[in-house]
């Protein structure tokens, strides 16, 4: 009873604290509110590993069931001395939680039309706060969906469901929650997903468009990223149905679980490096750390299995047999990329690239030049201090961009603009000159008078002369970047 009337309170909280003021920088408040709820998440997923058919340790096991508690699971709540010894009771309600949730927030938002007109609920921010409610509870939604298909199996041949072991599979009452399990899945778990993910798709072209209702509406999906990996928020989303798939599939065999949840986890740990997502970067390590920590506790778990025999042979069998031929092809590639660099000595960079092997195409030279030097002028035109201007507009970016920008500085100075000898006064990084590996190339790299006197007076380098000798410089500079 004290959940149901805590969580009537919180809900409508929800639409204020999340309500304020967005920047591409990360705020205290930001970093302080995305940590706990990173936290959370972190120890949800504990909780999908916890409902594993494995024999944990008994301390692991008192830690999962308090992870679980963090599921939003109301059998953990006491719920059945209100709802009675029916599980399909029990179920019933758990699935339909988050819908009455969802439906308690557009009551609010109807009820405070009847409000002063500050006072009144705003669409966006009322359709953020319902999204932020499903995604916080996603991964209890996920588990409450797939829970009447774990079924496992008795010594005497019947099957009952894992959490509801009073439920015969295939009985009536099974067909039931099985109904009702389905139906939530497809309505809500699926359906959710699929709306966040057409979200994510459309939120540049929204932005661009300046339609920023759509994006506030979409706020709890992209706010905790960077702005160049916002569509992160689906990746996470789907971890927790993933995470519970495997039980599904194999309740009955522990070393399935093991490698599949395994295989997951460790394709999240890859992306999230690769795409380093979150705008703290201290969140972007801790993440990699939980993430690759529970991992090696889902793999520590197969220290607690039994020899294995039977079809669980045969499946350690052939995950063997896929790894090592992984690691064969892997080989076999970097053996292939050897003969094909001594064969075709541009195939790593120059006006002859090999697609293959620089894993797509790069944009034509002469577009990106026309872009840097309409850029360069617009550039130009900007004051550098005054309101508005260039330092303060640098100013509101985050840290990963700021980045971003002083290593492009750093990668003209050295290769394109000035001479190499004066490259050193724009430089923010250390990087060494592509011209350094070839002495003749030195010697034939003279001074870009156009660009040297446009750094120098001001001018717009469009109204200055460039020799061939120049042009035919640079081009032996770009033609030795596959070294």
């Amino acid at each position: 009873v004290v959940a149901v009337v805590a969580s009537l309170v919180l809900l409508p909280l929800l639409y204020y604290l999340a309500s304020s003021k967005l920047t591409s920088k990360a705020t205290v408040l930001f970093a302080t509110t995305a940590s706990v709820g990173m936290m959370v998440m972190s120890m949800q997923n504990l909780g999908l590993i916890g409902m594993m058919t494995v024999a944990w340790p008994e301390d692991l096991k008192g830690f999962f069931s308090v992870c679980q508690f963090l599921l939003l699971d109301i059998d953990s709540y006491g719920f059945s001395c209100l709802a009675g010894s029916s599980a399909a009771i029990r179920y019933l309600f758990s699935a339909l939680m988050f819908p009455i949730g969802a439906a308690w927030l557009w009551l609010c938002y109807g009820m405070s039309r009847f409000l002063p007109t500050e006072h009144r609920w705003i669409l966006p921010k009322t359709q953020s706060t319902c999204g932020a409610f499903l995604q916080v509870g996603f991964s209890t939604m996920s588990a409450t969906a797939l829970a009447p298909m774990m079924c496992y199996k008795h010594p005497n041949g019947l099957r009952s469901v894992l959490k509801y072991p009073e439920i015969i599979c295939g009985s009536d009452e099974h067909s039931m929650i099985l109904a009702i399990g389905w139906t939530f899945l497809i309505v809500f778990v699926l359906g959710f997903v699929a709306l966040c993910t057409f979200a994510v798709t459309q939120v540049p072209r929204w932005s661009v468009e300046k339609k920023l209702d759509l994006v506030a509406s979409v706020r709890f999906l992209v706010f905790r990223f960077r702005l160049d990996a916002w569509w992160f928020g689906v990746p996470l989303l789907v971890r927790g149905p993933l995470l519970s798939l495997p039980v599904v599939l194999a309740t009955d065999y522990p070393p399935v679980q093991i490698i599949v949840i395994a295989t997951i986890l460790t394709a999240f740990l890859v992306m999230q490096m690769l795409f380093w997502p979150w705008k703290v970067p201290l969140l972007n390590l801790t993440d990699c750390t939980v993430s690759f920590c529970i991992t090696l506790l889902v793999t520590t778990s197969s220290l607690s299995l039994k020899i294995v025999e039977g079809p669980m042979m045969v499946f350690a069998e052939g995950v063997s047999t896929i790894m090592l031929t992984g690691i064969f092809c892997a080989m076999g590639t970097m053996c292939a990329m050897t003969v094909s660099a001594l064969i075709y000595r541009s195939a790593l960079g120059g006006k002859q690239e090999m697609s293959i092997f620089n894993l797509g195409h790069g944009p034509s030279t002469r577009k990106v030049a026309a872009k840097m030097k309409a850029l360069a002028k617009s550039l130009k035109e900007m004051e550098l201090e005054d309101e508005g201007g260039l330092s303060t507009r640098l100013a509101a970016l985050a840290v990963f961009d700021m980045n971003q920008v002083t290593s492009v500085i750093t990668l003209l100075s050295t290769e394109v603009a000035p001479p190499a000898e004066d490259a050193t006064t724009y430089k923010f990084n250390a990087r060494i000159n592509s011209a350094s590996f070839d002495p003749a190339l030195t010697k034939k790299k003279r001074p870009l008078p156009a660009l040297q006197k446009a750094m120098e007076t001001g001018m717009d380098a469009d109204h200055q002369s460039e020799t061939s000798d120049d042009v035919e410089a640079l081009s032996e500079v770009v033609r030795s970047s596959w070294i």
